[in-house]
């Protein structure tokens, strides 16, 4: 619905150039912000529609802790249920939340962004992934004394990875932090088509088995005593693939250094449509809470 919004957007206001399908969501901007850019010659109930929107995604809901299990050595799922979490509109694999993590009475709860990894909408269930690092992160160090009964807050969801009908070819690349988008996205895609997925982690007790109906075929690469995403291996290791992209649709996601590296290679050396790529830097080497500003 938002694509078809901005293109009516583009219709009426052409001659200003503010709007685009790329920039529908408004990834930049705050509430005001984008409160302010719908004041031009838009009509009421297409506001409200729209504001409607951007506030539910900003909308806190208690999720309730159901299940914890380990998936591997570092990997741990999380199962959420709660009855705000029935009415989400989650429509696309790979979409995440804002999980707000408890806080001690006066301090404000922080907030880190999430996987979707499955989704129930009837039993109002949710599932998500956290990397266990080892080290004092706050999501990292709430997944490892994680128990039933515990309590978060969400908002959300967030932007996904639309699978195009069109496209015969799909490319993934990222490293652990990307696996639960990644193994989303690969049970999405449908029969007949091809997926290549390159993918870091540290060791093969890492390794996670992927479900797909879409023909396979998967890089694992091991970064050891480092973090993944972080050693070379899946630029270099991309590089020396024999790929084909011609109607590919390709999704890159991880460390910010390693997306923006594979992100040139593909649109740059490979000639890959930027409309074809979806890049992402979930977190970047020395910084605590990035945001990616890609």
């Amino acid at each position: 619905m938002i694509l078809s919004i901005s293109r009516y957007f583009l219709k009426v206001g052409s001659d200003r150039k503010v709007f685009s399908d790329k920039r529908a969501n408004f990834p930049r901007l705050c509430l005001p912000q984008r409160a302010r850019a719908f004041s031009f010659a838009v009509p009421g109930f297409l506001k409200v529609i729209v504001m409607k929107m951007m506030s539910q995604n900003r909308t806190l809901r208690p999720a309730v802790v159901k299940a914890v299990h380990d998936v591997t050595p570092h990997m741990r799922r999380v199962t959420l249920v709660g009855d705000d979490i029935k009415r989400l509109p989650v429509e696309h694999p790979a979409q995440w939340m804002k999980v707000f993590l408890p806080a001690p009475p006066g301090r404000k709860p922080e907030g880190r962004a999430y996987t979707i990894r499955r989704y129930e909408a009837i039993a109002g269930l949710m599932e998500m992934d956290f990397v266990l690092h080892g080290d004092n992160g706050p999501a990292s160090a709430w997944a490892e004394k994680a128990k039933v009964g515990d309590v978060l807050q969400l908002a959300g969801p967030r932007a996904g990875y639309r699978v195009d009908p069109a496209a015969s070819r799909h490319l993934m690349v990222g490293d652990a932090t990307s696996l639960p988008a990644i193994a989303a996205i690969l049970e999405a895609l449908p029969p007949g088509v091809t997926a290549d997925a390159f993918i870091e982690v540290n060791g093969t007790d890492e390794e996670q088995k992927l479900e797909t109906a879409a023909s396979l075929n998967v890089t694992w690469l091991h970064s050891g005593s480092e973090p993944p995403g972080t050693t070379g291996q899946l630029e270099l290791a991309l590089q020396g693939a024999v790929l084909d992209l011609s109607d590919c649709q390709a999704w890159v996601a991880g460390e910010s250094f390693m997306v923006r590296a594979v992100r040139t290679y593909l649109t740059v050396d490979r000639l890959l449509p930027s409309g074809r790529l979806h890049a992402a830097g979930y977190w970047k080497m020395g910084d605590a809470d990035h945001r990616d500003r890609d």
